[in-house]
């Protein structure tokens, strides 16, 4: 691995001929990385995220797995679509576009929002394609897969461009991104549920 000036990371793709190398980035607490894929493919990863991807693409797609939360900037090749691998058996497929995906293993769901183009949310025979400015959820608990029609981009990808947006978020959901945002341990006790005014 190698980190450029700027911030981005750039790997070492060279291995076995014919040997499929993967590599794994993971963001510490409070960290963030950019990174550009063999592809050509741009992903931002937020605070104590992991992805696993190959350090070249072969074959009839390209995939990656996430862990947490990123936003891509996907290279077009309509021979091999890119799709993400995230928990719960959920998959994001697409074939060029700029979306995020919120899959932390704390969280109750997965949220993937499209920015521009299209992609397929996946999760075993349940299937939803979303156009921009949509969002699908995934509740982990009674894994159901819903879409909404009018998601707030911005309030999604404000994390990308150094900002938070809390805005009509309950507490607990803002004490976690805080916690995985500035590597500290938060505890509270009593009824975290009353609305903040």
């Amino acid at each position: 691995m190698i980190k450029l000036d700027d911030g981005q990371l750039a790997y070492n793709t060279e291995g076995v001929a014919g040997e499929v190398v993967y590599n794994t980035i993971s963001t510490p607490r409070g960290g963030q990385y950019q990174l550009t894929l063999a592809d050509g493919s741009k992903v931002w990863l937020n605070a104590a995220s992991t992805l696993r991807f190959p350090a070249t693409f072969s074959g009839t797609e390209r995939k990656v797995e996430l862990t947490g939360e990123g936003y891509f900037e996907v290279a077009k090749n309509a021979a091999m679509p890119f799709k993400v691998g995230l928990e719960n058996g959920v998959e994001v497929e697409v074939l060029g576009t700029h979306f995020n995906v919120m899959s932390y293993s704390d969280d109750e769901q997965i949220k993937t929002t499209l920015v521009e183009g299209k992609v397929k949310v996946l999760n075993g025979d349940n299937n939803v394609i979303l156009s921009p400015n949509q969002q699908a959820q995934f509740t982990k608990g009674n894994k159901s897969l819903l879409v909404d029609k009018d998601a707030d981009v911005n309030k999604a990808i404000a994390w990308k461009n150094g900002l938070f947006d809390f805005d009509n978020d309950n507490i607990v959901d803002i004490l976690r991104q805080l916690s995985r945002w500035y590597d500290v341990q938060i505890q509270y006790v009593g009824n975290m549920s009353c609305p903040i005014l």
